[in-house]
């Protein structure tokens, strides 16, 4: 067992790869609640830096502290460079299910340039698969505005995977048309899926030659799909054309 250390408070700097974006103040308070009710049970986890220590594990408890005045803090000091004091940061947020959907995929992708590494690789580090990586970070595909309603748990992380079958010109006014609506998963997944069969029975009143090139590229894009590449295909019709678009995921 690590040796639990007692250290001065205004020596802790909050993690710099700190994967929550969102701190909620009334569970900060709850929490300062319960500390100050029950002491601090677990010890944050820091490294040592040459300006103090910075947190790992723990900011949660590091800000409830703070809010009831403490002068020191219990803590368990470790070795760590940058990119594991990044990893572990994100670790212990997710195996706690601390972290919004998009706070994870902002994480993972950062972790994955930093260290050079697949999706496959860090789906293994935490435990997941890679499918699961992969829809995690199509969602930093989606406008701000649904990445926002995601991290304010507006609508949830199937909620958005599901808006990314929308066609873009066609997905504001269905992400306003759920949220008024208050459409729970399933009926969201109806009502999109029920816009995009309407729309390719739009494309089915094209001349044939132009449904043969349509096909010919859903063809060559479902064969990079087999492949394992990350790419999104969308076909939208206006008056006077057709516009097929495909989009490739750069690989790190």
């Amino acid at each position: 067992m690590r040796e639990v250390s007692i250290l001065n408070i205004n020596e802790i700097k909050p993690n710099r790869s700190q994967p929550r974006l969102d701190f909620d103040d009334q569970s900060i308070r709850d929490l300062a609640a319960s500390i100050k009710e029950n002491g601090l049970i677990h010890p944050i986890v820091v490294r040592k830096m040459d300006d103090g220590y910075e947190i790992i594990a723990g900011e949660r408890r590091y800000r409830a502290l703070c809010t009831l005045d403490k002068e020191s803090i219990e803590a368990i000091i470790i070795d760590s460079d940058d990119n594991e004091s990044a990893n572990l940061a994100l670790i212990e947020n997710m195996q706690r299910e601390d972290l919004s959907a998009i706070e994870e995929a902002l994480a993972i992708e950062k972790i994955m340039k930093t260290n050079h590494i697949t999706q496959f690789e860090i789906a293994k580090k935490l435990g997941y698969k890679q499918s699961t990586i992969a829809n995690k970070l199509r969602l930093l595909k989606l406008p701000d505005y649904i990445k926002l309603a995601v991290s304010r748990n507006e609508i949830t992380e199937r909620h958005a995977r599901a808006l990314l079958k929308v066609s873009e010109d066609k997905l504001e006014e269905v992400f306003n048309t759920i949220v008024e609506r208050g459409y729970n998963v399933r009926k969201t997944e109806e009502y999109i899926k029920a816009l995009n069969d309407k729309d390719k029975n739009r494309i089915k009143a094209v001349s044939a030659s132009v449904r043969l090139g349509i096909n010919t590229i859903k063809q060559s894009y479902d064969l990079c799909r087999k492949t394992g590449l990350d790419a999104d295909y969308q076909v939208t019709e206006y008056e006077d054309e057709v516009k097929v678009t495909i989009r490739f995921k750069k690989q790190g």
